[in-house]
């Protein structure tokens, strides 16, 4: 018959080697890994009829909680819940609202039913509804997404955006040289006027500051915009300007607060 002191020691011992199968389960290349759709199970149309030009992506943030990428033609954004290989999704909200066929719909209503997730030999992603596989990824080439800071201090090339029905914002990343950044940015925000214009910036760390030439009812205006890089999104900050209102006072007390965060995505 086991003492107490030896019962403790040998529950204590199974408890540690639980946290640490569970913790080698999740530390691997789920995160910050772009992920594409190359298997689907359920619908009747062949894969290939319903991703005919660009397969379903996706990326695990896990500074966010947030899984996010394309369902083909549309970003969208949803919280996930892991625990070992346990694995489910919120709600998946879209951040652009292009038609996209029954693919979409598929990815998306799939997604919900996820229970688990495996990576296996080959490296690929699988995600199961129990124990039934629904849907596989394969490791795609990052160059069209953000690396996290932590990975990279530069911004890659993509499209980045934000819709809420009402308002929408679209920033297209076009060349990225050293830490030099250009890009086309436009604003579509409710009960103002649109603008689009250019920018021109820096990227330090993870902050991304630059000048924005923008057009506006017929009038050209510039002034500095901020982002803050976070996985795959960027967030836009806000500070106090100059008197002209074309420059922050102080970069280093920008507020990265942005409720529209630009995901990586398709632009309209």
């Amino acid at each position: 018959m086991k003492t107490p002191n030896a019962l403790f020691i040998v529950v204590f011992t199974i408890v540690l080697t639980s946290c640490s199968s569970t913790k080698k389960t999740v530390d691997n290349k789920l995160y910050g890994t772009l992920w594409e759709l190359e298997y689907l199970s359920g619908p009747r149309i062949a894969f290939q009829g319903l991703y005919p030009d660009r397969k379903p992506q996706i990326t695990f943030v896990e500074e966010t909680g947030r899984a996010q990428g394309t369902n083909s033609c549309n970003g969208y954004s949803a919280p996930f819940s892991i625990n070992g290989n346990k694995l489910s999704f919120g709600e998946p909200g879209p951040t652009t609202l292009m038609f996209c066929g029954q693919g979409e719909s598929f990815f998306v209503n799939t997604m919900k039913k996820i229970t688990g997730y495996t990576i296996d030999e080959n490296g690929k992603l699988n995600l199961f509804m129990d124990d039934v596989p629904m849907m596989r990824f394969k490791v795609k080439d990052n160059s069209t997404a953000v690396k996290t800071p932590e990975d990279t201090s530069l911004l890659n090339t993509g499209c980045y955006a934000s819709d809420d029905s009402k308002s929408s914002i679209e920033f297209d990343i076009t060349s990225v040289k050293a830490n030099k950044i250009k890009g086309m940015l436009s604003y579509n925000l409710y009960e103002k006027d649109a603008n689009k214009g250019s920018f021109l910036g820096t990227l330090n760390g993870d902050k991304l500051i630059g000048k924005y030439t923008f057009s506006s009812e017929g009038t050209e205006s510039v002034r500095e915009v901020a982002f803050q890089v976070k996985g795959t999104s960027l967030v836009e900050g806000y500070g106090s300007v100059n008197e002209t209102g074309t420059k922050f006072k102080d970069p280093n007390k920008i507020s990265y607060t942005s409720a529209m965060p630009l995901t990586l995505g398709s632009c309209k």
